[in-house]
């Protein structure tokens, strides 16, 4: 029931740990009284926000989810910092409504509203939450700016309400932006963040379980989270891929690393049984510290995304940093900082979800990646030591590339732009 309902998962982000109890109250309400609203039992926001008597028009509130381990989180750090080198003075406003950890050592925020402009790095779907955890800081904020992510061209009916709570959207990539401004009243801008050199441990290939016998044979890596959307991630194509590519017995090896497989266990069956017992194919469900992930990724001779959307496709940007070479698909957020000279594109038609989840409407299209197309650019890879090589220093020149005080300058001027209006 959780996993289908959208107003479930704004309420109970972490049904099975944190928002346990208030879900299990819910639902034994819900079971006995089929009159009530479909939210019964919420839990009130932790503590409410301090309010600045008279908020300043020279800077902004910072909203998210400042220390938390999550994506977003580290937008918002990023946002934090390039904001403070443009000069923009930030109120860092933590939100706690989510399942991430919390970052080690991370210490307390003032969580006090002290300008008239807010940006919340906070997504279109969680929006009615910060607002209903957090109704003072609507009430004190003149003009409200979301930076969101979206993963398909389609905005579901859910988000699009969201927009009525903001003034402004910013978006991390050209996919996201031209997916709201086809649907928004507000001004929407593209404001991509950039994306830094990630910190790998000193971990070796073989101390990871699936790597450990390996040797010199080469190795594709797949990595997604199930909680992110199996399907759109799309691990199963890759298998379909390789399989298509090498036989058993020729050397090359696929390793997809998932995470959260004990929480959607129905979607990694389904891609434990697509590999077949192939010995060459190992499917491993392991939670990493974020600097061992990123030693793993390292450790890949090639990271393959098959993927059906991507907002922006971190994962694939922080591998082209770490010198791994990636083959994915030509569609979506990717695009911005992927093409021909930097990585392999595997073409792609559109078809109609399917496997959604709940979280994307079967009425949405998304990406069909060529497998015929993925499986020969696989196979070019392993005998082209030289290409391989090649390809992972064009995509480190890109990402160094990255024209980081041009963003911070045009984050200070929209910031100014507005604060004028």
């Amino acid at each position: 029931l959780h996993d289908r309902r959208r107003d479930l998962a704004v309420a109970f982000p972490d049904p099975v740990v944190a928002d346990a109890a208030a879900f299990r109250r819910w639902v034994r309400r819900a079971c006995v009284d089929d009159g009530k609203p479909l939210l019964v039992g919420v839990a009130p926001a932790s503590s409410r926000l301090a309010v600045a008597p008279t908020r300043a028009t020279g800077g902004l509130n910072l909203v998210g989810y400042l220390n938390r381990e999550s994506s977003l989180g580290d937008v918002a750090r990023r946002f934090a910092s390039g904001l403070a080198d443009a000069g923009v003075p930030v109120a860092p406003i933590g939100y706690e409504r989510t399942a991430s950890p919390r970052v080690p050592g991370a210490g307390s925020l003032p969580q006090r509203v002290e300008y008239a402009t807010t940006l919340a790095v906070v997504n279109a779907d969680q929006f009615p939450a910060l607002r209903m955890d957090h109704p003072e800081l609507f009430d004190a904020t003149q003009r409200m700016i979301g930076y969101w992510f979206w993963e398909l061209e389609h905005i579901p009916q859910p988000m699009r309400s969201a927009v009525d709570l903001v003034d402004e959207i910013w978006a991390g990539s050209r996919f996201v932006t031209g997916a709201f401004a086809a649907v928004a009243r507000v001004p929407v801008h593209h404001v991509p963040i950039p994306v830094p050199r990630p910190v790998s441990s000193d971990r070796e290939r073989a101390s990871f379980p699936p790597l450990a016998d390996v040797g010199d044979r080469l190795v594709f890596g797949v990595v997604l989270d199930h909680f992110s959307v199996t399907a759109r991630k799309n691990p199963i194509g890759a298998i379909r891929a390789f399989t298509q590519a090498f036989r058993p017995d020729e050397g090359p090896v696929l390793v997809i690393k998932t995470m959260n497989g004990d929480h959607r266990w129905p979607q990694h069956q389904e891609v434990v049984a697509a590999a077949n017992g192939r010995p060459d194919i190992r499917v491993w469900d392991a939670h990493l510290a974020r600097a061992d992930h990123m030693a793993f990724i390292r450790s890949l001779d090639a990271l393959v995304s098959l993927h059906r959307s991507e907002g922006l496709g971190l994962h694939l940007a922080e591998a082209m940093w770490l010198g791994t070479p990636v083959i994915a698909t030509r569609y979506s957020g990717n695009l911005d900082f992927m093409d021909d000279a930097c990585s392999i594109l595997v073409d792609a038609g559109m078809v109609h979800v399917e496997g959604g989840e709940g979280v994307y409407p079967a009425e949405a299209m998304w990406a069909d990646p060529d497998i015929d197309q993925a499986a020969a650019a696989m196979r070019r890879l392993v005998d082209d030591e030289h290409g391989r090589r090649s390809l992972a220093q064009a995509a480190l020149a890109r990402m160094e590339a990255q024209p980081v005080a041009e963003m911070a300058a045009r984050v200070a001027a929209l910031i100014d732009q507005r604060v004028a209006s």
